[in-house]
């Protein structure tokens, strides 16, 4: 029991958890963590007819592991603002004073708000209050429990292969990489910030999820690659004709839970830690596991390829569509000697790329000294009666066997050593055997897996005329 002092009227509170509410309570105080919040919602004076602006607040919270609740906070625009801005995902709070309300079956609100596990609902008004709460020890391990099981996420490979099929489902994932917060303006006119996050998971290297609410692109700033797992529920699964992919985004009904306490968590966090999350690294790890024989490899003239990769990035099957080809092109760009970039340096230990020989990854424990790590990353064009490819990347392993040397070697040899090792194929015909990679960007990586001078017979007989 506690006591609010009412302007002159000295009224008693009955403190309730959640799992003993009932309609008929009044005068009565819970305690609880907020868990999810959204942004408040101004409703304009011609809209409520009260001659004043007016607002809402929706947030979730919950006082144990099976009992959590949403709440809605009707005030004064002026008020509600205030009251979003001082409360935040992970405050303990007291919710005093709020009217408890039966949830409905048919109530359309339902749907954009979180499944909770309470049949009831809070509203507060001008006469109810938040207050953070003196002792939150016992309620701050709850942020990390998450409110639906893990084991029903969607993996994200599925969600690229059936995307189509899928609205709003739960997913797991470890961060890959942190977008720039923008700002653009909403359907009404209002600026706000908007952010996308790159995740990974055991099935798939990327799934692009948009941040709407400003709770959690502020959580979002202390997220680290490899090392942070995140588990959202009800986003929204839908196609980007830009990145040619499914993506997500959160809603309303969406929760986050960062690290939580499961076992599928713990799992992806163990294989984050050594998964290839740079582009490069993914290429690499997927050009290793293409088969060596080029049996089944289509021979393409250029236009042939780029043709079947315009077809398959204006189909909506986002899923693997990589494949693999062979060309007989010439190479007419192989800079080996001049100003353009040919090896890339990788921390020794977290493989994250660096421009010098300290690692800008805040999760790096830099204090155990790895040598960095030098690879190839050569851009190649090739060209035949039909076109050219433009940015075809020779790199890693295929490159130390086209130049017959390793990237430690070729960075200590001199400029002519290295004119002398371009004109092994620089125009000369050659043929090339091809993977091209689609990573959940606008354009797929082409990159080299074999290359080697033509045979004239092998020309003549299997260039394709068009």
């Amino acid at each position: 029991m506690s006591t609010e002092n009412n302007g002159a009227t000295l009224v008693t509170l009955e403190r309730v958890i959640l799992k003993n509410l009932d309609p008929n309570l009044s005068n009565i105080l819970i305690v609880g963590i907020i868990i999810a919040k959204q942004r408040p919602r101004i409703i304009e004076a011609q809209e409520n007819q009260q001659g004043a602006s007016r607002a809402v607040w929706n947030f979730t919270f919950r006082d144990s592991l099976k009992h959590y609740i949403n709440a809605t906070y009707w005030g004064s625009a002026e008020h509600i603002l205030q009251e979003s801005e001082k409360y935040h995902t992970g405050d303990v709070v007291e919710v005093i004073n709020p009217q408890v309300m039966v949830r409905k079956l048919d109530d359309r609100s339902e749907y954009f708000h979180p499944m909770v596990t309470s049949p009831y609902k809070l509203s507060l008004s001008d006469r109810s209050y938040l207050s953070i709460h003196p002792n939150p020890e016992a309620y701050i391990g709850l942020l990390r429990y998450p409110t639906k099981p893990t084991t029903v996420f969607v993996p994200f490979q599925n969600i690229h292969n059936n995307g189509s099929g899928l609205n709003y489902v739960d997913i797991l994932g470890a961060v890959r990489n942190l977008g720039q917060i923008r700002m653009i303006n909403s359907k009404n006119g209002e600026p706000i910030q908007v952010r996308q996050i790159d995740l990974f998971d055991h099935t798939c290297s990327s799934l692009k999820v948009t941040l709407w609410e400003p709770d959690m692109i502020n959580r979002s700033n202390n997220w680290k690659p490899r090392s942070s797992i995140l588990f959202f529920t009800d986003v929204k699964i839908e196609w980007s004709s830009f990145l040619q992919a499914y993506v997500a985004k959160t809603t309303g009904r969406t929760i986050l839970t960062e690290n939580p306490i499961s076992k599928d968590g713990e799992s992806l966090f163990e294989y984050a830690q050594t998964a290839p999350i740079e582009t490069f690294d993914i290429v690499a790890q997927l050009i290793a596991s293409v088969p060596t024989s080029t049996l089944n490899d289509d021979i393409l003239s250029v236009k042939q390829l780029q043709d079947r990769i315009n077809s398959l990035l204006d189909s909506k099957l986002s899923g693997n569509k990589s494949f693999t080809a062979t060309v007989l092109a010439f190479v007419s760009h192989l800079d080996l000697d001049g100003l353009s970039q040919t090896l890339l340096i990788k921390c020794g230990y977290c493989k994250t790329t660096i421009d010098t020989t300290r690692c800008a990854n805040p999760s790096c424990p830099k204090d155990e000294h790895v040598p960095p790590e030098v690879t190839f990353d050569i851009q190649v064009m090739l060209t035949d009666h039909t076109g050219t490819l433009t940015n075809c990347r020779l790199t890693g392993h295929s490159a130390e066997i086209a130049l017959c040397c390793t990237a430690t070697e070729f960075s200590s040899m001199s400029d002519d050593q290295k004119c002398a090792l371009k004109w092994k194929y620089l125009l000369e015909r050659c043929k090339v055997r091809l993977a091209v990679v689609f990573m959940m960007a606008p354009r797929p990586v082409i990159s080299i897996v074999q290359i080697q001078s033509a045979a004239l017979d092998d020309v003549a007989r299997t260039l394709p005329l068009c």
